[in-house]
């Protein structure tokens, strides 16, 4: 069985096209072969097989047609606009990764909020399938019958909890304490990535330590020297446009990864930093819950968790590595994601009715749903989104 998966970009440096490569090589065994069908590629996939398509139905349907693909599965914009046309030619499943909040860009907040308005009017109502990559985004799209298909983490090597240091705790203690993100440096995304935020994080994390603590700030990103200029001249070391190697190496030497963002529907450089053994300290917003259990709910409150890793590096910084490094490792892994879409490949057909289950699992299922929503958007957010459902099917 084959599937035709669609991507705007095939290269390094991106999460997609790790995502889709891992779950192609993951679904291969299932007896699942993937073609992926882009606009652009590099040379970073070779064990793929890789064809340029344009984002067109009848372009899309010739792909499909000429490499046997009786499945196609969108990740994103253009080509989720593109499945709505082949249904009932080919299966269609949307993967969606989710749209932050329109009003955290002020350029062009109404065109995002109309893509977001078609995607739920015009997409997700005419494919076989959606699918997510968190229960947030399941409920931030406003699409409950969706199939959650989270994303694994197993790409980066295991190395393993960190080994305890050999030096003496004193000399341990004068060294700086590397705090550290990694993120998309662009003024585009600025507001939602939270950039806005470090230099606060900064001034509060060095005031926390106090005069005898030295902290040495850190930023890693894809950018421009511009961008890369303005950290610096606010006090952050910057490591511009790294390589793979070079990026896990810059997570898993950090003592602390620190992530700003305002909205995530999963955060994968706060997931990778724990894989590697450094705590991850997130904002309690979007779908950090499910990926990290280090929440804090203010620029204050990450200050005074550093200040304490700070004055017990051996004791509580190193316990937290192991934790956070067992927390992602055990739940998030590929050959699980892949076992997941291989199933929803299969069994989406669009003549195929799903399955209803009981009575008391629905209804646990409905409680938990909500709960989740109130938690995301708030109580009266959940009960506009509910009414409106209510009208809709009265």
């Amino acid at each position: 069985m084959k599937v035709l998966m669609l991507t705007p970009l095939m290269k390094m440096g991106y999460g997609v096209p790790e995502a889709i490569a891992s779950l192609a090589r993951g679904m291969a065994p299932l007896g699942i072969e993937t073609v992926v069908g882009c606009m652009d590629s590099d040379d970073s996939f070779g064990d793929l097989t890789i064809r340029h398509v344009n984002p067109h139905p009848p372009l899309v349907l010739d792909l499909a047609a000429q490499e046997g693909a009786i499945v196609v599965v969108a990740n994103g914009s253009p080509y989720f606009e593109v499945l709505p046309a082949l249904t009932g030619k080919v299966r269609t499943i949307a993967y969606e990764y989710g749209d932050p909040t329109p009003e955290m860009f002020a350029a062009d907040a109404a065109e995002r909020r109309a893509i977001v308005e078609h995607k739920r009017s015009a997409v997700y109502p005419n494919v076989d399938a959606v699918a997510v990559i968190s229960e947030f985004i399941r409920h931030d799209i406003g699409w409950p019958q969706s199939h959650v298909v989270v994303l694994g983490v197993d790409h980066i090597p295991d190395l393993g909890p960190k080994p305890a240091r050999r030096r003496p705790a004193e000399a341990v203690d004068r060294e700086p304490l590397r705090v550290g993100t990694l993120m998309r440096l662009g003024e585009g995304e600025a507001r939602y990535k939270g950039t806005d935020l470090l230099p606060a994080l900064r001034e509060a994390i060095a005031d926390g330590l106090g005069d005898d603590a030295e902290v040495r700030f850190e930023v890693m990103g894809r950018g421009t020297p511009e961008d890369a200029a303005r950290l610096r001249a606010a006090g952050f070391t910057v490591h511009l446009n790294a390589t793979d190697v070079e990026r896990a190496a810059y997570l898993r030497e950090l003592d602390v990864f620190v992530t700003p963002s305002k909205w995530e529907g999963m955060n994968l450089p706060l997931v990778e930093a724990q894989a590697l053994g450094t705590p991850g300290l997130a904002f309690d917003t979007g779908a950090h819950p499910e990926f990290t259990p280090l929440l804090f709910r203010s620029v204050a409150d990450v200050a005074l968790q550093v200040a304490a890793y700070s004055d017990d590096r051996d004791g509580l910084l190193a316990e937290h590595g192991r934790a956070a490094r067992a927390f992602v490792r055990d739940r998030l892994r590929w050959q699980d994601s892949a076992e997941r879409m291989a199933r929803l490949i299969r069994d989406q057909a669009p003549s195929t009715a799903p399955r209803r289950r009981r009575l008391p699992a629905r209804l646990a299922d409905q409680a938990r749903r909500g709960l989740l929503s109130v938690r995301h958007h708030g109580l009266r957010e959940t009960w506009r989104r509910n009414s409106a459902k209510l009208r809709r099917t009265g």
